[in-house]
């Protein structure tokens, strides 16, 4: 063979192998990709438990047709809502009972105070059997106005002190249960379920433990699920989850483990990167300015605050038996009006702020009777991850709080069955606005492709993905 074709077939062997070196460095493969991306392991055979839906704290004082509740309440997936009537508001009650009684969405029904009538001058409760029978009674009239109460909470906050003294202490709490019982069953009411506490935190210390140990047998037996609130404290950032996993802990610990309604979540946080945003708590820190829209603005209509909501959800997601109540669905005009208040996911005239918009896009892609999958990731890294399944489907999502792209690397085994990509979506802002133009920040839903490939030898599935800042990414497949 001449010696020119020779080296022709050299160069041309040469240009191949190093066309291939480059493809293998540039593949997620290559030694080039190792220590690139975040690794997140995903084990869809060890499941949490199964996904009971969110739920969602609805002021009925307000009701408006501005609001639409049945597509409302469809987007988030709501399998539940908590309620607090007070005075004769029928119409309003009557209009979203027509709503949940469509979508099957049960009722919670809890109390900010004790009437007045039962308490004495330091507002504590005097009168146990009467404030039995007035929970009976109240009962009693919605069953006539064919409103649902699946649910009853007896006390909203009772380890908050309104005056100078709790409401309750814990031994007559535990006296409240067994009373109200006995009067629910005297009328017939056997299928509406005592629930509580309803602390103002997870935390156990001090008095807050006897809220727990104070509960003899019987009382113990009636409360079929265990209430309580939780919020991160300013100073550490998303510790909701944590908290609760204490909780946890304890009641296991003490064999008093019930399914947990956490009645009231969202985020106290007001700082996000160097950015202080109005308090939802009091939102009118930027003054009386030009227009109402500047007026009426605080974090809640924030994409840092809707991130940050959204992690929290998937934190307290992340526990068997756990079902999040959203604080508040939608803004009322006598919280904004006269309290400043301005905690809702919709808002005055239903249009859907950000964590609206984040949650309602993860709630609609999570699978039907889907089961809870964790997700192993570092806690440096600063993401949050969860996954869904159900025999059919898988979904995942990743939340990305940080100023900065994440590119993570996600394995998936343990599906048993093959697996293929359906769709996956970015939310992300074109633009952060600053607090001082007290406008909402806008969220986009970008479609996004992922190449899924598959190892044999560990029968697992792999991609990457880059998670764009201040933004959340959600992706679905197909059991096969």
């Amino acid at each position: 063979m001449p010696i020119k074709k020779i080296q022709k077939i050299f160069m041309r062997t040469g240009l191949l192998v190093l066309i291939l070196g480059l493809i293998w460095s540039c593949s997620f493969l290559g030694d080039r990709g190792k220590g690139q991306y975040i690794p997140i392991e995903i084990d869809l055979d060890n499941t949490i438990g199964p996904f009971n839906g969110l739920g969602a704290n609805v002021p009925i004082s307000f009701y408006s047709r501005r609001i639409k509740p049945l597509q409302t309440l469809n987007d988030l997936g709501i399998t539940v809502i908590r309620v607090k009537r007070q005075g004769d508001n029928w119409d309003n009650i009557l209009a979203l009972r027509g709503a949940t009684q469509r979508l099957g969405i049960k009722w919670i029904y809890s109390l900010d105070a004790i009437p007045a009538s039962l308490v004495n001058q330091h507002g504590q409760l005097t009168d146990v059997a009467g404030f039995a029978e007035w929970w009976a009674e109240e009962v009693d009239e919605l069953f006539y106005q064919e409103v649902p109460a699946d649910f009853i909470e007896l006390l909203d906050v009772p380890d908050l002190a309104p005056g100078d003294s709790l409401p309750l202490s814990p031994d007559i709490y535990n006296s409240l249960v067994k009373a109200t019982r006995v009067e629910l069953d005297l009328r017939g009411y056997q299928q509406v379920e005592i629930i509580g506490p309803g602390l103002s935190t997870p935390a156990i210390s001090g008095d807050l433990e006897s809220w727990y140990m104070d509960l003899d047998q019987t009382a113990f037996d009636i409360l079929g699920h265990w209430t309580v609130q939780t919020w991160e404290k300013h100073t550490k950032a998303g510790q909701v989850g944590s908290a609760l996993a204490e909780l946890i802990q304890y009641l296991d610990l003490i064999e008093s483990r019930k399914p947990i309604f956490v009645s009231s979540y969202a985020s106290s946080e007001t700082v996000f990167g160097q950015r202080h945003y109005p308090d939802p708590n009091q939102y009118d820190q930027l003054g009386n300015l030009n227009t109402f829209q500047t007026y009426y603005y605080s974090a809640s209509f924030s994409v840092p605050y809707a991130l940050r909501v959204y992690s929290n959800t998937l934190d307290l997601l992340k526990y068997a038996g756990v079902t999040p109540i959203i604080y508040q669905l939608y803004d009322a005009p006598v919280d904004v009006k006269h309290k400043k208040r301005s905690w809702g996911l919709l808002d005055l005239n239903g249009q859907a702020k950000p964590v609206f918009t984040l949650l309602g896009n993860l709630m609609q892609q999570v699978p039907k009777q889907a089961m809870v999958v964790p997700a192993e990731i570092e806690p440096e890294h600063q993401l949050n991850a969860l996954a869904f399944r159900n025999q059919e489907q898988v979904m995942l999502t990743i939340c990305n709080e940080n100023t900065k792209s994440k590119s993570v690397q996600v394995r998936l085994h343990g599906a048993r069955r093959s697996l293929e990509f359906v769709h996956a979506v970015d939310c992300q802002s074109p633009k952060i606005l600053p607090p001082g133009q007290g406008q909402v920040d806008e969220i986009e839903i970008l479609e996004t492709e992922l190449k899924l490939r598959h190892d044999g030898d560990s029968d697992s599935y792999t991609f990457t993905a880059t998670i764009h800042p201040q933004s959340t990414f959600v992706a679905e497949f197909q059991l096969k």
